[in-house]
């Protein structure tokens, strides 16, 4: 038996308005019976006897609006006739009636509803379009047809100002009425009044760390499941949201952009497995950096080493630290300091500021990396707040460029792209290690 998951791009979600989505918000195809028919039958092509089939649509399925009755029919009928054994859709409360249930005669089925939290206050700050009561009268309504109820559950809702004791009087009330439950870490979605919460700081998800820390009475719990990544997540600004961050100064240090890039980077971020040698990096006034005249040189000369796979390439900038798999994301490919403006007092504020970000990022992944090195100028404020953090955790660090040859290439325009500087690169890094 295998659970097989349909995701289902059709129409919009009847509400769309809960503050935390932003998957309802994002327009799906014309919701057409001969759309769906499409879907259905490519879908079931790969369904076998005794399979479980998960839908999620973004939405309800229960909606005619969304899945009009005559797909719905069609999607049971292939259910049927495909031999699969346990069925899970969505629903909010509203679309959740008899009629549209006992279609579903025969098989074991299961309604998701998102509760959120059992907290009617909460529930309207939240924005979620319905309460308590609209969940019960629901819920009674798919026991009353002999089918089950499952409930999602936010782990960190926003505006909750206690989320252990909230969790834990929604979770005693869900499992009242709920045949599973499934807590979740919600995370940003982009283009959502949350997400704007994260940029200003009065919300925040918990990293995987704190999710088990805040779930863990429950997880031998048979009927709760724990979801602790909701999806692939990295900061994704909307357009609308971006800005221009030209310039030098505090504003431009220590950006709310910035800042939760950072806050990603130290607790969610994962640095890449096979990468265990941490190459610290400068920036380019090009974006992305690794279309400079300085990273091309760099990346060639790393390519020629038998090491080149297992160095996790990460700059250093103002915007902090940015690992190379996010260096044409915003805000990273978006900004411009000028050296040129730096007074002693920011150039002071940007070692602070940068020291105590690589410190973070160190400490939170300092199990990922057996060597940490850099190829940086002797004299930049990157290096010596990277050199700093580094000795203040008693973690070993190298420059690739030695300081003899540094000596001679530092009133080069650009040192760092001398052949002596990348000689000195290529020559250290096949050293063992």
């Amino acid at each position: 038996m295998q659970e097989k998951v349909l995701v289902l791009k059709s129409g919009t979600c009847g509400w769309a308005k809960c503050c935390f989505c932003g998957y309802g918000r994002i327009p799906g195809k014309e919701p057409s019976y001969q759309n769906l028919k499409k879907d259905f039958d490519i879908f079931f092509r790969d369904v076998r006897k005794d399979d479980t089939v998960k839908v999620f649509g973004s939405g309800s399925f229960l909606d005619i609006k969304q899945v009009p009755a005559d797909a719905r029919k069609y999607f049971i009928e292939k259910f049927k006739g495909s031999g699969a054994q346990k069925l899970f859709i969505e629903s909010r409360p509203e679309y959740v009636n008899e009629a549209a249930l006992k279609e579903f005669s025969g098989i074991e089925l299961s309604v998701a509803i998102g509760l959120e939290v059992a907290d009617d206050a909460l529930l309207d700050k939240i924005n979620k379009g319905f309460h308590l009561k609209d969940y019960a009268e629901a819920e009674n309504t798919i026991h009353k047809c002999k089918m089950m109820v499952r409930t999602y559950l936010l782990v960190n809702p926003p505006y909750a100002k206690d989320i252990k004791k909230t969790l834990d009087k929604s979770v005693e009330y869900a499992l009242q009425h709920s045949d599973t439950i499934v807590l979740i870490n919600l995370l940003p979605h982009g283009n959502t009044p949350v997400f704007k919460m994260w940029l200003t700081g009065t919300w925040n998800f918990l990293s995987r760390e704190e999710f088990r820390n805040v779930t863990d009475r429950w997880k031998n719990e048979p009927r709760v499941e724990l979801d602790e990544e909701t999806f692939r997540f990295a900061p994704k600004f909307p357009e609308q949201a971006k800005e221009s961050l030209k310039g030098v100064g505090e504003a431009f240090l220590t950006h709310p952009h910035f800042e939760v890039w950072q806050d990603y980077l130290q607790r969610w971020y994962r640095p890449p497995e096979e990468k265990d040698l941490l190459l610290f990096l400068p920036c380019s006034y090009t974006k992305p950096y690794s279309h400079s005249a300085t990273h091309r040189g760099i990346i060639d000369t790393l390519r020629k080493t038998e090491k080149y796979q297992r160095i996790h390439q990460v700059m250093l900038s103002n915007t902090g630290v940015v690992p190379r798999e996010y260096e044409d994301s915003y805000p990273f490919n978006a900004y411009d300091w000028d050296e040129k403006l730096e007074t002693e007092e920011i150039k002071k504020r940007y070692i602070e500021v940068t020291k105590r970000r690589i410190k973070k990022y160190l400490t939170s992944h300092k199990d990922n990396y057996k060597t940490t090195a850099c190829f940086l100028k002797y004299s930049s404020e990157s290096y010596q707040a990277l050199e700093d953090a580094c000795n203040e955790l008693g973690i070993p660090l190298e420059n690739l460029l030695s300081k003899e040859t540094y000596e001679k290439i530092k009133n080069d325009g650009k040192p760092l792209q001398t052949e002596a500087a990348l000689s000195d690169l290529y020559e250290n890094l096949k050293k063992e290690r």
